[in-house]
């Protein structure tokens, strides 16, 4: 079963207050990434899915971990736009699976130029050709170190659980 936490928790792992993670759900952190398109008749108008999220009271590994590069990469100096429609998009939700990220997945940013590119086992060679284009203004951020930092933190998070028994 997966662990899910709540806003509060997820907003201590993530590493900015509770107000700060609000705002960002409310802004549309995610997007739509991971959810099912909205099920509507043929007249009916479909929903906005915008700010999904706003509404969500638990959060699991994935969101965790897609949260917790967005502040990163704000962090770094991207702007919450530029950092959202990184994690917003679907590969960077299938780097991240239950308890782990893919072994020695790579995302390099140029906030320049707002783009974006994730490097991905064997393509990890091409990184040192593409960080000398970018003629240092790369960011350049291991997804594996994320996903053991949430881990570690959701172990905290069950052990405490766990010692109040």
């Amino acid at each position: 079963m997966q662990t899910t936490v709540t806003t509060s928790r997820a907003a201590a792992i993530i590493g900015i207050g509770y107000e700060g993670l609000r705002s960002y759900l409310k802004r549309g952190l995610l997007g739509k990434s991971g959810l099912m398109p909205p099920l509507v008749s043929k007249d009916s108008p479909a929903p906005d899915q915008s700010a999904v999220r706003a509404s969500w009271k638990r959060f699991g590994f994935t969101d965790l971990c897609l949260m917790r590069l967005v502040k990163q990469l704000v962090d770094m100096g991207l702007s919450f736009d530029q950092a959202n429609s990184i994690v917003s998009n679907e590969e960077m939700r299938a780097l991240f699976s239950e308890g782990s990220a893919t072994t020695d997945a790579v995302v390099m940013c140029w906030p320049p130029f707002q783009e974006y590119m994730v490097f991905v086992g064997e393509e990890r060679r091409y990184l040192a050709d593409h960080l000398a284009q970018a003629n240092g203004t790369a960011l350049v951020i291991e997804l594996k170190a994320i996903a053991q930092t949430v881990t570690s933190k959701l172990k905290e998070i069950r052990n405490e659980g766990v010692s109040a028994l």
